[in-house]
This record gives structure tokens, sequence and C-alpha cells, in this order.
């Protein structure tokens, strides 16, 4: 085995200018450090990003790197993000094919039993209306009675449904979530976190983008009333496309984002939140910093070779050796304190196949727990001599090695 330290740290030295403080007022001394003290507990170490959400979770979709956590397996009351996994089991439904988008629904008294003031899309007992409706109306509108009426559609009755949506959560990986309701609205033990309803939001893009296009749209009616999509950061021009925000009197606003930019997305979860504005700043601004410091890198380009290595027992006496496709997301400040250490064969044997793979690559960073480790595959298929050809490599090789 050959050992080769591969990249290699810079080390930068800053200079740090003081200015001189002007004297204030004792009063002001003491407002100011209790504001500072205030704040400390909402900044998250190590980037020193503020966070005011109670839980909140940033994570880049392409490589599942955590930007940002805070409290994001605690488990909280999701309030109507519940709804994106009444969505989830909606779309898979559709998928399956066990029900149909024009399918009409005919709205129960069940429906129509919601907490008043609550949101819905005004569905009236005896309604028929179709599946992709009631969808929109639960996306869009965050209806309340729709949730019902497609629970009551999918599984006879909202806790058959509920328990559905749990199992299906929990064979996602959903380790923390227990849903009691289609809705979200309170209920006991009714439960989620930060990082479970992440989950549920990137499967839903990954497994039916074909519907998952319904979260950006704006408004939607329902006879003859129309109503805003409750997401403030469709309107800002953030890239954001989804997901579903939320709200209760106890825990507070929240929302599940999701936003891309030059081809990179990321998703974001906070809740605990004190009014739809602050919901609002706090995500655009959480979405602006993980987009801003942080970066996708490859080590080396996809498909380029970094070293050729030598085969015996094929016509071609080298095999290109590149790395497997891969991804990192790095602080953009930080990126060049990556130190890696390549492992490979020192002589392959044929025949081989593209993908093989016949070595790694160790990647170390200071702000990593756990190394990561990426395949060294070959490039291209070796093939292998013929008897004869192999028999006069062999003897070249003793006579060399001799």
């Amino acid at each position: 085995m050959l050992l080769f330290k591969f990249l290699f740290i810079l080390f930068l030295s800053f200079s740090v200018g003081e200015a001189k403080a002007k004297k204030l007022p004792s009063k002001k001394i003491q407002k100011i450090q209790k504001s500072k003290e205030k704040s400390k507990d909402n900044i998250l170490e190590p980037y020193g990003i503020e966070v005011d959400s109670t839980h909140a979770l940033l994570v880049d979709y392409q490589t599942g790197k955590i930007l940002l956590e805070k409290n994001a397996n605690e488990p909280f009351e999701p309030v109507s993000m519940t709804k994106i996994m009444t969505a989830y089991m909606v779309m898979k439904a559709l998928k399956e094919g066990r029900i149909k988008k024009d399918s009409l629904v005919t709205i129960s008294s069940n429906a129509r039993e919601i907490e008043a003031g609550s949101s819905d899309m005004f569905l009236e007992v005896g309604d028929q209306v179709s599946v992709e409706d009631l969808l929109k109306g639960l996306i869009i509108v965050s209806g309340n009675d729709s949730a019902i009426a497609l629970a009551e559609y999918l599984s006879g009755t909202q806790s058959a449904f509920a328990a559905d949506m749990t199992h299906v959560a929990k064979e996602m990986g959903c380790s923390k979530t227990e849903f009691k309701n289609a809705s979200g609205l309170p209920q006991e033990g009714h439960l989620s976190t930060a990082y479970d309803l992440f989950i549920i939001s990137k499967n839903t893009l990954k497994e039916f983008p074909e519907w998952y296009g319904i979260y950006k749209e704006l408004k939607f009616k329902y006879r003859n009333i129309e109503q805003p999509n409750r997401n403030l950061l469709l309107q800002k021009n953030i890239g954001c496309d989804g997901v579903k925000t939320g709200f209760a009197s106890g825990p507070g606003y929240g929302m599940v984002a999701s936003a891309e930019q030059y081809g990179r997305r990321l998703f974001l979860v906070i809740t605990g939140l004190h009014s739809m504005k602050q919901r609002a700043d706090e995500a655009y601004r959480l979405l602006q910093w993980g987009f801003g410091t942080f970066g996708n890198y490859t080590i080396l380009p996809n498909n380029k070779s970094i070293i050729e290595l030598p085969v015996r027992y094929s016509p071609q006496e080298m095999a290109e050796i590149i790395p497997a496709q891969h991804l990192l997301t790095l602080h953009r400040n930080r990126a060049h304190q990556v130190q890696a250490i390549v492992r490979f064969q020192s002589v392959l044997e044929a025949p081989l196949k593209a993908g093989d793979q016949v070595g790694t690559i160790t990647l170390a960073h200071p702000d990593w727990s756990e190394p990561v480790i990426i395949p060294l595959i070959v490039k291209n298929d070796v093939q292998r001599s013929s008897f004869l050809s192999r028999i006069g490599q062999t003897l070249k090789y003793l006579l060399q090695k001799d």
C-alpha cells in the first residue's frame, strides 16, 4: 500500500484593529449588558449565528450536511406542518394508483367540526370536491377541513389515517414522530421534531416532484373565496418554493422552508416564534446565511483521473483511477482546511470493471466529528490477457522482481 498526503492546510493570519471606545453613561452600559446576556443563548457555535427559534434545523439537500441545529431532535407540536405528512400520504396514494386526482370526495360533517377561526377551505357538508382541489386547499390555504376530508377518504376515519401517517413516517426514519390527527390541531401526544419534519419534506420533493409544485402556488380559490398562501417567503427573492407554515398559541409560529439558488437547495425547519413577520424574517435570514456561508465542493473534478496504476495480466499496462462521485458542503472560509490521505493498491490485477474500488481518500476537517471516506475506483474496464500472454507477463514480472 502506498500512502500519500493529499491537499494541505493553509494557515491564515489575521490582524485585529481596536477602536477607542467612547465613555457611556452607566445606565446605558447596564442596558447593553442585559441585551447581550439575553441574546447570548440564541447564538449558536461554532459560527456565531443568532437563532431566535426554540427549535431549528438547516440542511443541505444534496449532501445531507447539517449546517445549523438547535434542539433539532427535541419533540414539539408540529401544528399545521403536520399537513406535509398528510399531503405526502395523498401523493403516495396518487402515485400508487389507489386514487385519482379527479376522484370526487363527499364532505362529511366531521370536516366542518373544526375550531372556529382556524384555517379552512370553506367546505360544506355534502360538497363533492376533487382530490386535487382538496390537496391544493390543504397545502396552499392550510385547510383543516380538507385535511379531515382527505383523511376520511383514504382511511375511513381520521384516527386510522393518523395511525397510517405515523407508521409511514417511522418507515422513513422519523423515530420521534407521533401523529394523532391529519390537520395538526392541538391534541395530546401529537408530536414531531425539526429533524423528522425535514425527512418528510425531503422525501416529498424526492418522491413526488410532479406534486411538490403546489407548495409554491401563491393563492387558491374555492366557492369564489380566494385565499393567499401563508408562506411569505414565496414573495421574497430567495428561491423559496415551499414548504408549509404552522401556528398555535402554545408552540407559536413555525415553518418548514425550502429554497434553491444556483442549483443548490436548502431545507429549514423553525418554530417557537412570536409572529408571522418574525417567522418570515428568521427564515429569510437563516436561508441567506446558509447559501452565503457554505458551498458545495468536490475534492477533484468528478471523472478526472488522479493517478494511473500498473495492471498485471492485461494488454494495457496502466489503469486510470478516479474518485467516486462526491460532494462536500464546507464553510467557504474554511474549505482550505481539508486534509486528505490517499490509500490504494500498488499493483492491480485484470480483469477490472469500471467502478471497481481499488483505494480510498480519507478526508478530515476541524469542523467534522468524523472523517469522510471517498472510494477510489477504476475509470474504464480493463480486459484480461490471453493465457499465453499472461505466462509471458508473469515471467517478465518474476525476472524484474529478481
